[in-house]
């Protein structure tokens, strides 16, 4: 049997793609004169394609860390 992908708590559509954006936070470090990403501070923005709303409670770890457990039948 296939898996199939989530589907959104809003408009119902099946997520066979998502809009992820990952915004980071960067802080200047005296020494070496340089801008280094901060370790902890940053922010993942993740979008249904055809609604716009926020599927963060559908991909709380992420979209890359999502593993599909339903079944569609063949």
């Amino acid at each position: 049997m296939k898996k199939s992908p989530p589907r959104c708590p809003s408009c119902k559509t099946r997520l066979v793609e998502v809009f992820e954006n990952e915004y980071n936070t960067y802080v200047f470090d005296p020494t070496s004169g340089a801008y280094k990403m901060h370790e902890t501070k940053g922010d993942i923005d993740i979008r249904c394609p055809n609604c716009d709303i926020k599927l963060f409670d559908v991909f709380p770890e992420g979209v890359c860390n999502y593993v599909s457990k339903k079944r569609t039948r063949a």
